[in-house]
């Protein structure tokens, strides 16, 4: 193979959303930027977020919805530097692509509900703000070369033919992303060269990904949603964190955005996730079993919850489901009563960066400068 150089102002390495956000801004201060993209195309992330159609941004934003191991005063810092409100301005004025709320979810999606229009819109504007866009172009080695950084590549020229190259670069911007949807072309190899360029890497995990169960009960109940309180406790018993949002079961375990929300806790940490079904309190269940009568247990919770999932919850407390509730001893009102509102889920493990959305872990925050 042969070898070309040429010299570059700068480099974006990574064509998904933040090369190509990042080659838009640079482009419109004048840096002229080369953007190098591994796929044959940018954005193919971007073309699966969503179902297709691409959740483009919230409708409202709290930074606590945001994790990270490190500070979170810089996280704030790094956030305050691009309001929602902007953000938004940039999508439907810049880009000139109208967003549409979705009121269930809270989410903002392109008035056509196409994701390609979000992807095709920010490639138009790198190329507008006199940026340029390589695909098929992967690379090998990312070094510093005296004052300036030396990418080493292979490309495909329009014979077909592969060949090395070589671009020097007065600046870099490491865009490569994690390791997640790997079918996408995230393969983590940026995490290789931002060590060698001298930072440190915490621990790569699958995030926001659902988790799997070898419990046959739960496994059957695939297809069920629900609204349910989620929460996560230290080994001394306290809560770190608790939300509520929507799970699913499915066949391979659980699912949905709660379960997605709390999965870096059981990925990462090995916690326990414990589950309220549909938020409903101790106080509020226990009332309602010890009033139930002659119904049976099953009708009584299935009067709340889905019938698979009251029969699921009454095998686990060891509870014949067709018992009277008003016949329940004390200590099978409590069995039950902790399924219904302190369920550990038997998690078993994950569905790996397969299918996780996210991945955790990379450069710490602690070495991003959020002043530029």
């Amino acid at each position: 193979m042969t070898e070309n150089v040429e010299s570059r102002p700068l480099v974006i390495i990574g064509g998904g959303a933040a090369g190509l956000m990042a080659a838009i801004w640079a482009g419109r201060r004048g840096s002229r930027p080369l953007l190098l993209e591994g796929a044959n195309a940018c954005g193919l992330k971007i073309l699966v977020s969503g179902g297709g159609r691409c959740n483009v941004l919230p409708v409202a934003f709290d930074d606590r919805d945001f994790f990270t191991s490190g500070s979170r005063n810089v996280l704030r810092r790094l956030f305050r530097t691009w309001p929602l409100a902007e953000c938004r301005t940039f999508f439907e004025d810049d880009l000139a692509l109208p967003l549409t709320e979705e009121p269930d979810t809270g989410k903002l999606f392109p008035a056509d509900q196409k994701a390609r229009s979000v992807r095709d819109r920010m490639t138009v504007a790198v190329e507008s703000a006199g940026g340029e866009i390589r695909t098929q172009w992967r690379v090998t080695a990312l070094e510093r070369s005296e004052d300036r950084f030396r990418i080493v590549g292979r490309t495909i020229d329009a014979s077909g033919e592969e060949r090395e190259e070589t671009i020097l670069a007065e600046r870099v911007i490491l865009a490569s992303g994690g390791k997640s949807l790997p079918r996408t072309g995230s393969d983590g190899t940026g995490y290789t060269f931002a060590r060698a360029l001298g930072h440190s890497i915490l621990p790569p995990y699958p995030a926001l990904v659902p988790l799997s169960s070898d419990d046959e009960a739960f496994c059957a109940l695939s297809g069920i949603a629900l609204p349910v309180e989620w929460r996560v406790r230290d080994y001394r018993g306290r809560v770190l964190e608790e939300r509520t949002r929507a799970r699913l079961f499915t066949h391979h375990g659980f699912s949905g955005p709660a379960i997605l929300d709390a999965s870096h806790w059981s990925v990462r940490d090995g916690r326990t996730v414990e589950i309220a079904w549909e938020g409903i309190g101790e106080g509020e269940w226990r009332g309602r079993l010890q009033e139930g009568g002659s119904r049976t247990v099953s009708k009584v919770l299935s009067e709340t919850l889905p019938r698979r999932l009251a029969e699921a919850i009454c095998a686990h407390a060891e509870v014949a489901p067709h018992r009277p509730a008003g016949q329940l001893r004390k200590e099978e009102r409590e069995r039950l009563i902790e399924n219904l509102t302190r369920c550990a889920l038997p998690v078993n493990g994950d569905l790996g960066y397969r299918v996780a959305e996210v991945t955790g872990g990379g450069i710490p925050i602690g070495e991003v400068d959020p002043s530029t």
